[in-house]
């Protein structure tokens, strides 16, 4: 039987306007009933998911940073910071692509330098969180205390997410090979590319929460529809790609799901417990 079932967000739980199942709420208290727990697995800040799903009165676990940090009932119970002078080097990189903009993600909040109408709108999306800086290493810097993070103490950073105008696949995903032995870098929407700590991802976040819960690899269900979810994946018997999944999750995942538009995560949920 399912313990545990983890979705990611968009493509996936969301349609392609951004809007929740308009069943989620029914099969979140079916599943309270049968004891299941329920976790949102997204590269987007906690703060973002937490206000999506506000309304909802469910014990939700969330995986934000794409799980660099996990959140249960309330409270922050991992989070994989990385070292301040690791930053550095993508950072200055990113910095000489055109069309890139950079986002340092913090446990307090998220932190750019580009205030461009076009990036800013698509940032909102995913960070409630969001301050316009001058330079994002001063976050990371002794000394430096002009952020709203508090009065004394600079952020832990957890993520660096890169969006591209065009394409972060075609423009983005070939240009950091000197620090590719740093990071984890994963492609994890089509104009975003994330970069964790080595042995951060999605299907870690859910191996710890296994582990914690005392739930098996046959008794958990994932679904996910972009290569950020390729651990996620491995991590269960009951992988579900979406219908409109990269092909290369496809290839990783043990059953297909109907689209996001066509509430596919829902479908899959409501037909496996008969609800």
């Amino acid at each position: 039987m399912i313990k545990i079932i983890a979705t990611d967000m968009d493509g996936t739980l969301l349609d392609s306007q951004k809007n929740v199942p308009k069943e989620l709420d029914y099969v979140l208290d079916k599943l309270d009933e049968k004891k299941v727990r329920f976790i949102v697995a997204s590269g987007r800040q906690y703060y973002n998911l937490e206000k999506q799903f506000r309304d909802y009165k469910h014990d939700l676990i969330y995986i934000s940073e794409n799980g660099a940090m996990v959140f249960d009932k309330g409270e922050i119970v991992y989070l994989s910071e990385i070292d301040g002078e690791k930053l550095t080097k993508p950072v200055e990189i990113a910095r000489k692509i055109h069309g890139a903009s950079i986002i340092l993600c913090g446990e307090k909040s998220a932190y750019t330098e580009n205030k461009g109408e076009f990036f800013i709108k698509n940032a909102r999306l995913y960070y409630e969180k969001l301050q316009v800086v001058d330079d994002v290493l001063d976050v990371v810097k002794e000394g430096k205390k002009s952020f709203s993070t508090s009065s004394n103490s600079l952020d832990k950073i957890c993520k660096i997410a890169l969006f591209h105008d065009e394409s972060s696949e075609k423009y983005l995903s070939k240009e950091f090979d000197e620090v590719e032995n740093d990071f984890l870098i994963s492609v994890s929407g089509e104009l975003w590319m994330d970069f964790m700590n080595v042995g951060v991802n999605k299907g870690t976040a859910i191996e710890r929460i296994q582990e914690y819960y005392d739930v098996t690899y046959d008794e958990t269900m994932a679904f996910g529809d972009y290569l950020n979810d390729y651990e996620m994946m491995q991590s269960c018997k009951y992988s579900y790609a979406m219908a409109n999944a990269h092909p290369k999750l496809k290839e990783v995942s043990n059953y297909e799901a109907k689209s996001n538009d066509e509430n596919g995560v829902v479908e899959v949920i409501k037909e496996y417990f008969e609800i």
